[in-house]
C-alpha cells in the first residue's frame, strides 16, 4: 500500500455551465468558506492527488464557498485550480486560473504565495488550508528516509521543517490582519503531534491530522465538502470535527484503522503551564528507581505507539501513568493534565475520530518518547523550548538505563 428528454438534459447542461461561469466570475466576491489545497504530487502519489481532485470536484465550488487547488502533478508542471462540480470522476474539468511550471512545492515560502493568492483573488469569512503530501511528524531528517517531512519535493529535494510550518503560519497571520487561520489540515502521514501543533498555536484555530501514517487515499474529500456546502455557515469548530470524522467514517465502511482528530489550539497555553507542572514533577522523580521501573517496564511497553515506534500517544501515556504509579501529588496532577487533555469542558483535544482495534488507545495526539534523549535538533523547536518534557527526557534516560 502507499502511504492519500433531450431538450431537459440541453437546458440542464446550459444552466450548469451559467452557474459554474458565474461563480468563475464573481471570486472576488467575499464568500463564507475559502478551502485550499496545498497538493503536492509530484511523488509516487499521483494517481491519489488526482482521485482527490475529482473528489472535490463532486462537490464544487457554490455561490458560498470557494474551492481553489495548487496541484502538481508527477512529471508534469504546477497548475493552480478553481474546483467546480462535474459527474466525471476520472479526469480533472476545473479551471486552470494559472500554469506555474515547476514550481518547489517544498518551499515554506511557496505555500505561503499559495495562501497570499487565494486570499486576495478568492475572500472569504473563513479560511481552510490542507497541506497534502508525506509527513513524517516533528522529525523530517532525510538521512532517515527518501520521503520525509511536510510536502516533500521530489525534484528540489526541499520539504517544510516543523519551524518553518510555524513561521508559514504567523505570516498568514499577519496577513489576515493579526487574524488567527481558522482550520489547518494536514493529509500526510504523522502530523498530529504536540511537537508540530505546539509550533502554529499561536496563529492557527484548529488543526485537523493524523497520529498515525495515512493510506495513500487520504482524506475522502467530498465526505466533508459536501456538509460544508449544505452548511457553509458553520464554524471553524464544527468543521475542523466534520472533517475529522468525514475521515474515520470512510475508513470505518472498510473495516480499516486509522486515527484522525481535531485540536484546539487556543487550548494549549493553559495544557501546557499544567503539563509543565507534571513534568518538572515526574523529572523530581527520577531518582526513585520505583518510578522510573513503572515507566520503563509498565508504562511505555504498554502505550500505544505509531509507525514510528518514538510517536506515542500522548493520552495513553498519561493514563498508564495513572494506573501504574503510585504518588498523591502525581496523581492529583495527572487528573488535572487528564481533564485539559481531553476529559473537561473545552479541552485541548476538540474531537478524537480513530478507528479500529490497532488503533483503541489512540486519543487524538502523539508525542516524541525517543530511545534517548533528544538533541540539539529538539531544543530548536518551540515545544522544545517552552515545555518541561524536554527536561524529564534528559533526566528519564540515565535513570532508566540502570533499570534492568
Amino acid at each position: 500500500m502507499v502511504k492519500r428528454g433531450i431538450f431537459v438534459v440541453v437546458v440542464l447542461v446550459s444552466m450548469l455551465c451559467l452557474v459554474q461561469a458565474s461563480f468563475a466570475q464573481t471570486t472576488n466576491a467575499e464568500k463564507e468558506w475559502t478551502f485550499m489545497v496545498y497538493l503536492n504530487a509530484d511523488n509516487n502519489l499521483d494517481s491519489f492527488g488526482l482521485k482527490d481532485v475529482n473528489e472535490m470536484e463532486k462537490i464544487g465550488s457554490t455561490d458560498k464557498i470557494n474551492i481553489i487547488v495548487l496541484l502538481d502533478r508527477e512529471n508534469g508542471t504546477a497548475k493552480k485550480l478553481f474546483i467546480t462540480k462535474d459527474a466525471d470522476g476520472n479526469n480533472i474539468t476545473s479551471k486552470v486560473i494559472e500554469e506555474m511550471g515547476v514550481y518547489d512545492m517544498g518551499s515554506y515560502k511557496n505555500l505561503i504565495s499559495f495562501f497570499e493568492w487565494g486570499m486576495k483573488n478568492y475572500p472569504a469569512k473563513h479560511y481552510a488550508l490542507d497541506i497534502w503530501n508525506h509527513g513524517a511528524g516533528w522529525n523530517k531528517s532525510r538521512s532517515v528516509g527518501p520521503i520525509k517531512g511536510i510536502s516533500y519535493d521530489d525534484q528540489s529535494g526541499n520539504h517544510i521543517t516543523t519551524p518553518q510550518l510555524g513561521e508559514a503560519m504567523a505570516t498568514i497571520y499577519q496577513m489576515l490582519g493579526n487574524r488567527k487561520l481558522e482550520v489547518l489540515a494536514m493529509d500526510a502521514c504523522l502530523m498530529q503531534m504536540a511537537e508540530v501543533t505546539y509550533e502554529i498555536k499561536d496563529y492557527v484555530e484548529f488543526c485537523v491530522a493524523s497520529e498515525e501514517t495515512e493510506p495513500g487515499d487520504g482524506y475522502t474529500y467530498d465526505y466533508f465538502l459536501g456538509p460544508l456546502a449544505e452548511n457553509p455557515a458553520m464554524g471553524a469548530r464544527e468543521f475542523a470535527k466534520v472533517m475529522s470524522q468525514a475521515y474515520k467514517k470512510w475508513y470505518a465502511s472498510i473495516n480499516q484503522a486509522s486515527t484522525q482528530s481535531s485540536i484546539d489550539l487556543a487550548q494549549f497555553a493553559t495544557f501546557v503551564a499544567k503539563f509543565n507542572a507534571l513534568c518538572d514533577k515526574m523529572t523530581s522523580m527520577t531518582d526513585d528507581k520505583a518510578f522510573v521501573t513503572a515507566i520503563k517496564k509498565a508504562v511505555l511497553p504498554k502505550t500505544q505507539a505509531f509507525y514510528y515506534r518514538t510517536n506515542k500517544d500522548l493520552g495513553h501515556f498519561l493514563s498508564l501513568v495513572q494506573k501504574n504509579v503510585n504518588n498523591a501529588e502525581l496523581q492529583t496532577l495527572l487528573t488535572e493534565t487528564l481533564a485539559l487533555y481531553g476529559a473537561g469542558q473545552n479541552p485541548l483535544v476538540s474531537d478524537n475520530s480513530a478507528f479500529g482495534a490497532t488503533m483503541a488507545n489512540a486519543t487524538g495526539l502523539a508525542i516524541y518518547f525517543p530511545t534517548s534523549a533528544p538533541g540539539s535538533d529538539y531544543a530548536a523547536i518551540k515545544f522544545g523550548k517552552d515545555c518541561s518534557w524536554f527536561t524529564f527526557l534528559k533526566k528519564y534516560f540515565p535513570a532508566a538505563a540502570s533499570v534492568q
